[in-house]
């Protein structure tokens, strides 16, 4: 591959990735109108995506055509660059509780009036843009790099330490990918851009386009990880509220007094109304494992055992079985006998635990009226006419 063709993939890269990157920033903007802290990162990635925008052909052209300053080195788009990293700076000291926006956006508006001088200075080919044969010395260079690496080095840091305290791994990728898009930016503002100031080698000019596309592709990737995470157990959750539609019919049906009142609000969400079935089934459970003896609950484990015992499937159709059988007692109006060992109901906890709640419950459902969980109760309906 040659400089030309480097420099042509990458730009095609950063084109398609400046796109992609806007996209899902207004994919992202909804949910973290509600959040202050999500709101400030966005505007960072806002922010670096504007940088990155600026540099495009198509808006560079406009720039030329339309802005005082534009036709002067191409100026504008590295104002715009300081402006986007003032952001970036901004969003990580309020992270950290100390905020400066004074200090911050005022040293930006110094930089930017800095920038403006030396290009249009006594000696404005030295800090030119587009000059190709910027001197290493060049201060508008120097200052432009320093400019972002200031913002975008501790925003990556301070990225990859939250990752670390994340809660769910989707928000753990997300938070790494981000700072890995930072760290990129950080890399191409010090040593890609300033080892072609002091080398003036060829690859380092054509690599350019490719850095800035790999930072636009991995903050693409950080923004759009927690969207992707939230459609897929969105799809997940009504998965399983129909899944268990009708197993919580049925249980309502015998136990009512357990289903809470409906929500004031006309359409609760998906998950709220998954939280409140879980939490409806579990207490039904609860009520009707009164209906059964400890005999009755090891003799349906057993009978489970029998069917299948390297299955991880033996709890649920273990509990299916026992819960015809109560079912089947509160029916017949048997009073209650609570057990003083039996197993407390479950409240979802942490992720993991909602998630093995889910898959129990689910298993359970499917169990439930199954062949085996109708034989073992039919035999325990005759073994108890027999007696």
């Amino acid at each position: 591959m040659t400089p030309a063709l480097l420099k042509q993939f990458g730009t095609a890269l950063v084109m398609y990735g400046a796109i992609a990157l806007w996209i899902a920033l207004a994919l992202r903007m909804p949910g973290a109108m509600r959040s202050r802290p999500q709101r400030r990162l966005l505007i960072a990635i806002a922010g670096l995506a504007g940088s990155i925008t600026v540099y495009l052909d198509p808006i560079t052209k406009v720039l030329n055509e339309t802005y005082v300053l534009g036709t002067s080195c191409g100026i504008a788009m590295n104002i715009w660059g300081v402006i986007s990293s003032a952001f970036i700076l901004d969003f990580v000291l309020a992270a950290i509780s100390r905020r400066r926006p004074l200090l911050v956006y005022g040293s930006a508006a110094a930089v930017c009036v800095a920038l403006i001088w030396l290009n249009t200075g006594p000696v404005p080919a030295a800090g030119c843009v587009t000059s190709i044969a910027v001197p290493w010395y060049s201060p508008f260079w120097w200052l432009l790099c320093v400019a972002h690496v200031v913002a975008v080095l501790p925003c990556a840091v301070l990225c990859a330490r939250y990752a670390r305290q994340a809660s769910t791994r989707a928000l753990r990728a997300g938070l790494l990918l981000l700072a890995a898009g930072f760290a990129s930016s950080t890399i191409f503002w010090s040593f890609v851009v300033l080892g072609y100031l002091l080398t003036h080698n060829p690859w380092l000019g054509s690599s350019f386009s490719l850095n800035i596309g790999i930072t636009a592709w991995l903050m693409v990737a950080g923004v759009t990880v927690p969207v992707v995470a939230h459609v897929w157990r969105l799809s997940r959750d009504l998965r399983v509220l129909r899944a268990l539609e009708p197993l919580w019919q049925d249980l309502v049906e015998a136990v009512p007094h357990v289903r809470m009142p409906d929500p004031k609000a006309r359409f609760a969400s998906i998950d709220m109304r998954l939280y409140r079935r879980v939490i409806e089934i579990r207490d039904a459970l609860l009520i009707l494992r009164d209906y059964v003896d400890q005999d009755t609950v090891d003799a349906a484990k057993a009978h489970a055992l029998a069917d299948d015992p390297n299955s991880d499937t033996v709890e649920a159709r273990a509990t299916a079985r026992w819960l015809v059988v109560a079912q089947q007692a509160k029916a017949r109006g048997v009073e209650p006998r609570p057990d003083a060992d039996a197993t407390a109901s479950q409240r979802p906890g942490n992720d993991d635990q909602w998630t093995g709640e889910l898959a129990f419950l689910e298993l359970l459902s499917q169990a439930w009226r199954s062949p085996g969980a109708l034989e073992f109760a039919g035999a325990k309906s005759a073994a108890e006419e027999t007696a």
